[in-house]
């Protein structure tokens, strides 16, 4: 019942069964999933007037009063009762009577059908699998490019919301952003508070030695304070004597290890971080002049790496760490960063090219395409 009202899978021109009013819906509204009605923020036309409000939803009219919406002050908002079988007259808390639009004999028979198999189905990624092959490639490009360019939007301004928190600071964003991809979904959020703890000038003022900024993200997630070995001791204390001159603290921060992988764990993710933005202003300056990530990535793979972090990590019991960029961090990176921040700048400076650019990256032969 939701699916049809929401996209609209009914005839046209259809009349209220409480006073055989003729409706027009102008928009079904937004779908509700806290408490209260079905649908919020509805538009239609009724009686030769437009109603804006709620819209409830049900199998039949009488579940109205078995759910004691009649007594819901939340209810009374509500224009309009959208039920398969009307067999009841139901009213709001002020007594007034709810107009109630019956679908059962508006709805195809074909999209009952489509439903039930659809639920019938075997588990897939997408339920409606089966049906993709009856549907003009044609169409497929544009719902895909269309879905796209919305989560790119959506990103993007997410890209955005940041940026204005760092007073329009693209490099400071461009950090936390890419440390907040590879904490991936376990750890984006501690990566995330990790890199806003440590202002980009105190990067910059260190020279982006690979060593120093290796110190400088470990000490900050805590990392430091137990060492094992020389190489995490002289960390350490490059990190101490950091710490001290710009006054800086590791905030409190809870990293998740079950069920990750070695490459995935925090220590491991730091250590690609901080070789990452070694080349942080490079990094940025490519991105505006770069539309193959490739380009990227072959910098970091031929960028310094540091002696000290390889023999930190082999202390703290990881034998070997590839910095070889793979393709899963790849993959995460272009769909994370950098086509979401071309888009954010598309959007900031208005420039539609830009999102040319980022729609580019996604067309390289190596994107594994199920990720987006």
């Amino acid at each position: 019942m939701h699916i049809i009202w929401a996209q609209q899978l009914f005839k046209k021109g259809s009349v209220l069964l409480s006073g055989q009013d003729e409706i027009k819906v102008i928009k079904p509204g937004i779908r509700n999933s806290n408490a209260g009605p079905d649908f919020g923020q509805a538009k239609i036309h009724m009686s030769g007037l437009e109603w804006i409000g709620a819209i409830e939803i049900h199998v039949r009219a009488s579940e109205w009063n078995d759910h004691n919406h009649q007594r819901d002050a939340s209810y009374q908002a509500v224009i309009l009762h959208v039920v398969w079988e009307n067999d009841k007259e139901v009213y709001r808390l002020d007594g007034s009577l709810v107009p109630c639009l019956e679908i059962k004999n508006m709805v195809e028979f074909e999209v009952v059908l489509k439903y039930r198999s659809l639920l019938s189905s075997e588990k897939k990624a997408i339920r409606c699998a089966t049906f993709l092959p009856h549907i003009q490639p044609f169409v497929i490009i544009g719902m895909q490019e269309r879905v796209l360019v919305e989560r790119l939007e959506r990103k993007a301004n997410d890209i955005l919301t940041r940026l204005e928190s760092n007073q329009n600071d693209w490099i400071e964003t461009f950090f936390q952003t890419i440390a907040w991809c590879l904490g991936l979904q376990v750890n984006a959020e501690p990566m995330l508070v990790l890199s806003q703890s440590i202002p980009v000038k105190i990067l910059a003022g260190q020279g982006w030695n690979p060593d120093k900024m290796s110190a400088i993200l470990l000490g900050q997630a805590g990392f430091l304070e137990d060492p094992k070995g020389p190489a995490s001791e002289k960390l350490k204390t490059e990190y101490q004597f950091i710490q001290n001159k710009y006054g800086i603290s590791g905030p409190p921060l809870l990293w998740k290890l079950f069920r990750l992988r070695p490459g995935s764990f925090p220590k491991q993710r730091l250590a690609l971080l901080a070789t990452i933005i070694s080349n942080l202003p490079a990094w940025f300056d490519m991105l505006t002049e770069v539309s193959n990530p490739d380009d990227f990535f072959r910098k970091i793979e031929n960028s310094k790496k540091s002696e000290l972090l390889t023999t930190y990590l082999q202390e703290n019991g990881f034998e070997k760490f590839d910095f070889k960029i793979t393709d899963f961090i790849r993959n995460n990176l272009v769909i994370n960063v950098f086509s979401p921040f071309l888009t954010a700048f598309s959007l900031y400076k208005n420039q539609k090219e830009w999102i040319e650019k980022a729609l580019d990256c996604f067309r390289q032969p190596n994107l594994n395409k199920m990720q987006l």
